[in-house]
């Protein structure tokens, strides 16, 4: 299962303890145990955004709150569901092809 986390401050940056170099710390152990795939933040800087995989919700909830700013209380975080179907120019792209893929619901 994969989620998108957007992560959101909910105080001014200057106010924040927590360092970018911390942050950092944490996002490269999560990459390298593969339970983030990707990361970065919007262009303007409102949003830190990482896509999770993950075998439950629950799991992802765990992992985007242990972001070291979430810990620390400078932000605050919404979890997406995202169910991926094409990557790289790679996966289906009939609608037939999507209801194969998904097998009996």
């Amino acid at each position: 299962m994969f989620f998108l986390a957007m992560r959101t401050a909910v105080m001014p940056r200057e106010q924040w303890t927590t360092t970018l170099d911390t942050h950092l710390a944490w996002m490269k152990q999560q990459h390298d145990e593969g339970k983030i795939l990707l990361s970065g933040p919007s262009g303007d800087r409102k949003y830190g955004m990482y896509l999770i995989k993950a075998n439950s919700r629950e799991e992802a909830e765990r992992i985007a709150g242990a972001d070291p700013y979430t810990t620390a209380g400078h932000t605050t975080f919404e979890l997406i569901q995202w169910e991926i179907h094409q990557v790289l120019g790679i996966g289906n792209f009939t609608a037939a092809g999507l209801a194969s893929a998904a097998g009996p619901r």
